[in-house]
């Protein structure tokens, strides 16, 4: 293969585009689906990217309160295992998400934020309201949000860790809504 240099990012972005498309686009023909949804969380490291290959997508950000984030991921093994390495792993994360919702224009773009704190409590009424701000008939899903699933991490660091975490994470959390 020999590399091409694209100076026109416009035919660079098409290319793929047509690629997303055709991956995504038919899979989703192929299950019957009239959309997609591609779920990554790592993708707001690059919302911007994804902001201009994708303009016609509607993001829906589900937030959950960071602390319970950094405990979660303490459970993974592909995580961090220490509080401050957790810390050190998120916190550009959630400083890189901050500076780009904002600094873009919001404004005639297609954006949902709802918390999963939210949609765990009344599954159900936050689901129809979700797919009727995304224009789609509401039903049932395999999917649920489970409270019990998202409270499970609330009481897991003691109340010094707990305030070491917050006071790291510093304007990250009320910047997201959460106290």
């Amino acid at each position: 293969m020999v590399p091409r240099y694209f100076d026109d990012r416009g035919e660079l972005l098409g290319i793929l585009r047509g690629l997303v498309d055709t991956l995504f686009g038919g899979a989703a023909a192929d299950a019957g689906k009239p959309t997609w949804c591609e779920k990554t969380p790592f993708n707001l490291l690059c919302m911007d990217f994804l902001w201009e290959l994708v303009p016609e997508a509607t993001i829906v950000h589900i937030t959950r309160h960071p602390v319970s984030v950094l405990a979660s991921h303490l459970a993974q093994p592909w995580a961090p295992s220490t509080v401050d390495g957790a810390l050190a792993y998120l916190k550009p994360v959630y400083h890189r998400w901050l500076h780009w919702k904002n600094t873009v224009d919001l404004t005639g773009r297609r954006y949902i934020e709802v918390k999963a704190e939210d949609l765990a409590a009344d599954w159900p009424g936050q689901r129809r309201a979700l797919f009727e701000r995304l224009g789609v008939d509401d039903f049932a899903t395999g999917s649920t949000f489970q409270s019990q699933r998202l409270r499970n991490r609330n009481h897991q660091f003691d109340d010094e860790t707990r305030a070491f975490v917050e006071e790291a994470l510093g304007t990250v959390v009320p910047a997201m809504g959460y106290e």
